[in-house]
């Protein structure tokens, strides 16, 4: 019995992570935990300011 199986790829809408995060990342489990986790790490990033310098 040598049967083929046919895998389609599916196509999912693109979906903007928000740093705050949410339920339907925590629906997806792990991958959307990493998924958030990159965010949040690419946020805090940007937001990082030089020490010494008071505004």
């Amino acid at each position: 019995m040598n049967s083929k199986v046919n895998k389609v790829k599916k196509e999912y809408p693109e979906y903007k992570i928000p740093v705050e995060g949410s339920l339907g990342l925590l629906a997806l489990g792990a991958v959307g935990l990493v998924a958030w986790r990159k965010v949040r790490r690419e946020n805090r990033r940007t937001e990082i300011k030089p020490k010494g310098k008071k505004e």
